[in-house]
C-alpha cells in the first residue's frame, strides 16, 4: 500500500434501524452509507481503505462491488471501536504510513474536510490528528476536552461528563489520522471501559498524550458531515442534506432547478448544463441527461436512462432503462422501457411501450425522425424504422415491426396502402371500401 490508507468501521449491526440489513448498507441518495463513505476517503487522497465488516459482510461487500482498492477484515465479536480497529492490523501487513479511521454511518462526509486533516498530518507529523466539529446540539456525542491555551487533553464520552462538559460544543465524530506504528501501540494499552467489555478508539488519543507524542484536535467538519445514522429518522435528515448538495452542485454546473425542495436527483446522476427540471421530478439511478434538456414537471428518469442533448420529457413521463436520441420529445403520460429512441421523434402523450413479456423484459428500437400517435403501444420486442409515423392509438406487435418510410394504423398497426382508385393517396384500412 502507498499510502495515506483509511481504515472503515462497518461492523456494527444497527439495531435501531429495526432492520435485517446491515445498517452501512441503507441508502442515502441512491448508494448505501458506506458507499459515500469509501467514496469521501478516495476522494481526500487515500490509496486504499480497509473496510471492517461482521454481521451481513456479504452484503457491505456487495454495496461496494467495483471500486477498487478495498479490502476487508472481520470483527468477530463487537468488543468495541479499539477492537475492531485492531482487526484491520493484518489487512495493513508491514505498512508504517498514516492511517486514517472513518465510521461508515456518517454517508454525509465529504472529500474536502478530510483532505485538509491528510495534509495537515503530513505537514506536521503529529502523532494523532483528530478533525472535529462545532455541533449546535452535541447530544449523544464524545465531547473535546482542552487547557487554557487551548491544548487538547482528552476526549470525554457524554454520559461521563459534568454539566459544564456536558456544554461543551465541540464534539468528536470519529474521524482521525494515526501514524500506523503509534496506532498500534496506543491499541495495545487501552483496557475494556465497561461491563460489556469493550475496548474504545477514543482512548487512544489520551495515550500517545501521556506518553509524550503530539496529538492535536483540528476544528474541520461542518455539523453536517458528521450525521450519524441510528435511525431512520437520520436516515431522512440525511437524504435531505445529501440532496440539497447535490442540487446544489448541479445549478453551480449551470442546471436549472425549479424547485429543489421538491426535486429529487440520485448521487450517480450527471446532468449537461442548460438542462432544467421542473418540480416533482425524479432522476432515480445511474442517469445521464445532456446538455439544455427539459424534464417534467412529474416526471420520473430511472436507471440505466440516456437522454441526449435537446431533449425534452414532459409531465408524468416514465423511463427506465432506455436511450433516447439528440432532440426527441417524449409528451406527457409515455412511458419508455427498454426502448431505443433516434434523433428527433415524436412521442406523443399516453404513447408506451410493453416491455414485459410476463417472464422477461424485452427491448423497442425506433429510429431516427419517428412519430408515435398518442395512445399508441409498441408490444416489445419490435421495431419502428425510421421516418414512419404510428397513428394514434395503434398497437404494434413484435410479429409485425414497422418497415422505414411507413405509416400503420389499427389494432395491430398495419401498413396504409395506396390504391390507383385513390389517386395514389394513402388508404386507412380500417375504413370500408367506397
Amino acid at each position: 500500500m502507498i499510502g495515506p490508507v483509511a481504515v472503515i468501521l462497518a461492523a456494527g449491526q444497527g439495531k435501531r434501524m429495526k432492520s435485517d440489513k446491515p445498517k452501512v448498507v441503507h441508502e442515502v441518495c441512491g448508494q448505501s452509507m458506506i458507499r459515500h463513505v469509501v467514496n469521501a476517503a478516495f476522494g481526500a487522497g487515500v490509496s486504499d481503505v480497509v473496510v471492517i465488516v461482521g454481521q451481513g459482510a456479504d452484503q457491505v461487500k456487495a454495496s461496494l462491488e467495483g471500486i477498487s482498492n478495498v479490502h476487508y477484515a472481520t470483527q468477530d465479536r463487537q468488543l468495541g471501536t479499539g477492537d475492531a480497529v485492531k482487526s484491520a492490523r493484518s489487512a495493513l501487513g508491514d505498512y508504517t504510513g498514516a492511517v486514517m479511521i472513518l465510521v461508515g454511518d456518517e454517508p454525509c462526509l465529504r472529500s474536502g474536510p478530510l483532505a485538509l486533516l491528510l495534509e495537515k498530518q503530513k505537514a506536521t507529523k503529529v502523532a494523532c490528528l483528530m478533525g472535529t466539529s462545532i455541533a449546535p446540539d452535541p447530544t449523544g456525542y464524545g465531547r473535546i476536552l482542552r487547557d487554557t491555551t487551548g491544548r487538547f487533553l482528552r476526549i470525554i464520552e457524554q454520559k461521563d461528563c459534568t454539566p459544564e462538559q456536558a456544554a461543551i460544543k465541540e464534539v468528536n465524530p470519529s474521524c482521525y489520522v494515526f501514524m500506523a506504528p503509534l496506532l498500534w501501540e496506543a491499541l495495545e494499552e487501552v483496557v475494556p471501559a465497561n461491563a460489556q467489555g469493550e475496548f474504545y478508539l477514543t482512548d487512544a488519543p489520551e495515550i500517545l498524550q501521556k506518553k509524550g507524542h503530539e496529538v492535536q484536535a483540528l476544528v474541520t467538519l461542518h455539523p453536517d458531515d458528521i450525521l450519524g445514522i441510528n435511525t431512520r429518522l437520520h436516515l431522512a435528515e440525511a437524504h435531505t442534506i445529501m440532496s440539497r448538495r447535490i442540487l446544489e452542485k448541479l445549478m453551480e454546473e449551470g442546471v436549472t432547478v425549479y424547485d429543489p425542495r421538491n426535486t429529487y436527483v440520485d448521487s450517480r446522476a450527471k446532468i449537461g448544463a442548460d438542462t432544467v427540471i421542473y418540480p416533482f421530478s425524479v432522476v432515480d439511478g445511474d442517469v445521464t441527461v445532456g446538455k439544455n434538456c427539459r424534464i417534467g414537471p412529474f416526471a420520473l428518469i430511472r436507471h440505466g436512462t440516456v437522454l441526449a442533448d435537446n431533449v425534452e420529457v414532459g409531465a408524468f413521463v416514465d423511463i427506465v432503462r432506455s436511450d433516447i436520441g439528440e432532440g426527441t420529445l417524449v409528451r406527457h403520460l409515455a412511458y419508455l422501457g427498454d426502448t431505443e429512441v433516434g434523433r428527433h421523434v415524436t412521442v406523443g402523450a399516453g404513447a408506451i411501450t410493453a416491455n414485459f413479456d410476463g417472464q422477461h423484459k424485452q427491448q423497442t428500437k425506433i429510429g431516427d425522425q419517428v412519430t408515435i400517435g398518442a395512445g399508441s403501444v409498441l408490444v416489445a420486442p419490435t421495431s419502428i424504422g425510421s421516418r414512419s409515423t404510428v397513428g394514434a392509438g395503434a398497437v404494434v406487435t413484435p410479429t409485425r415491426p414497422v418497415p422505414p418510410d411507413t405509416t400503420v394504423v389499427g389494432v395491430p398497426a398495419q401498413p396504409i396502402a395506396k390504391s390507383k382508385e385513390n389517386d395514389g393517396r394513402p388508404v386507412d384500412p380500417r375504413q370500408p371500401p367506397r
